[in-house]
């Protein structure tokens, strides 16, 4: 079977079992017309705020059905997540360097959004996020849901050029009038950042939760740091074809090599821990020596026997995404995409004419290739992959000599912390 092929099924049936494995969770909604109802919703974890989502009545039902911010004021997960629907002003203005503004002020539009409640209670807080935009809200007894106000902005310098960075900190004067308890300083207020963390604890302190129930509150997905060490068997293959000498062109054999590498991966803190970014170094080799005629052109000796030795060395990085899809909560399989380069790589093939004991020499540095993989984890400490590594150029200093190389991996993986 071709490779590309075997890609294209390898991950028809990774999306496919990807999207039957997601999970259905006790939830419910309540329409517009403020009926309550009763659900099992699919739980992806939401890191973007929502504007609709799917639901099963009956959690053996085969089919799912799909409600949107229309027709729906709230929607929950039990004991977990919880999105209500508001007609508010919202600034998306950008945070991000090259897209500031030169006014401190926010350029506020009003929309239907829901927002996440990370804090209820006398005042209570809420969150909406869409790609890089981050914004907060409150709401207490006497003031109604608002904008928690932070910019970024440029202030224009003598020259009339906007070139230095100002924050504007409405925020914390909003806090300081509108959601200050008796014990709370003012240092405390100047203190807190605009992010997720700082505004939870300071409205779970506001509200005085109890320890045990502020516990729950506070705890958010955290992304998880792991480092493995990986061995490794490959079943490599190497390739030459020279568009001059015709007696370059050989295919090698099959051979099985190893490797040892040290993979660290990132898990993201969203979507169910279910996405993760990781980088894994290991070091390399390929070695092969084969005899082959050559056909010389003269009926007296038909052929004449060559040999191509090679030595390939090198630490391979692929650098990619991983998916994970769980089987139960110990084990899951995941499916990753990584793109790979070589670092101090080293290629060197010799060819020998057998008969006249000439050689001709070639020597480079590697390419890069992608790498795709399927593979078994159990409880984040043990991991078995299979990786399928698209074709290399060995020889990318030449224009009319080329090297392929190409392999399967076949990855042990063990969590050290």
């Amino acid at each position: 079977m071709k490779k590309p092929l075997l890609i294209t099924i390898l991950f028809l049936f990774c999306f496919t079992f990807s999207y039957a494995q997601i999970s259905f969770e006790k939830g419910y909604y309540i329409l517009n017309d403020g009926s309550r109802i009763e659900c099992f919703i699919r739980n992806i974890d939401w890191k973007n705020n929502p504007t609709d989502f799917k639901y099963k009545t009956q959690l053996s039902d085969n089919d799912f059905k799909t409600e949107t911010i229309a027709n729906v004021q709230e929607f929950g997960i039990d004991n977990e997540t919880t999105f209500k629907k508001f007609k508010i002003k919202i600034d998306r203005t950008s945070d991000e360097p090259n897209k500031l503004l030169a006014d401190r002020n926010p350029v506020f539009k009003e929309e239907v959004i829901f927002l996440k409640i990370l804090i209820k209670g006398d005042a209570t807080l809420y969150s909406y996020t869409d790609q890089n935009l981050n914004r907060y809200f409150y709401e207490t007894k006497t003031i109604p849901v608002e904008q928690l106000v932070y910019t970024k902005y440029y202030q224009i310098d003598s020259n009339g050029s906007p070139t230095i960075l100002a924050e504007n900190n409405e925020y914390k004067q909003q806090l300081f009038q509108n959601v200050k308890a008796e014990n709370t300083t003012e240092k405390e207020i100047i203190k807190l950042n605009y992010n997720k963390s700082d505004l939870t604890k300071y409205f779970i302190k506001y509200n005085n939760i109890k320890p045990n129930l502020a516990k729950e509150e506070r705890k958010v997905n955290k992304g998880i740091f792991l480092v493995k060490i990986t061995p490794s068997a490959s079943i490599a293959s190497l390739s030459t074809e020279n568009d001059y000498f015709l007696r370059d062109n050989v295919q090698l054999d099959n051979k099985i090599n190893f490797k040892f590498g040290v993979e660290a991966e990132y898990i993201l803190p969203y979507n169910k821990n279910k996405w993760s970014i990781f980088i894994n170094p290991a070091y390399q080799t390929y070695q092969d020596d084969k005899t082959y005629n050559v056909p010389s052109g003269f009926i007296i000796s038909p052929e004449t026997p060559n040999n191509a030795k090679v030595k390939y060395t090198s630490i391979q990085i692929p650098i990619g995404i991983r998916h994970y899809m769980f089987l139960n909560q110990s084990s899951k399989i995941f499916i990753n995409v990584a793109y790979a380069f070589d670092a101090g790589s080293k290629t060197n093939i010799t060819y020998t004419d057998v008969t006249n004991k000439t050689t001709r020499e070639y020597e480079s540095g590697s390419g890069s290739n992608f790498a795709f993989g399927l593979g078994y984890n159990f409880k984040n400490k043990f991991s078995f992959e299979a990786r399928l590594n698209t074709k290399k150029e060995l020889m990318r200093d030449y224009l009319t000599y080329s090297a392929k190389y190409s392999s399967i991996d076949f990855v042990l993986g063990y969590t050290i912390f």
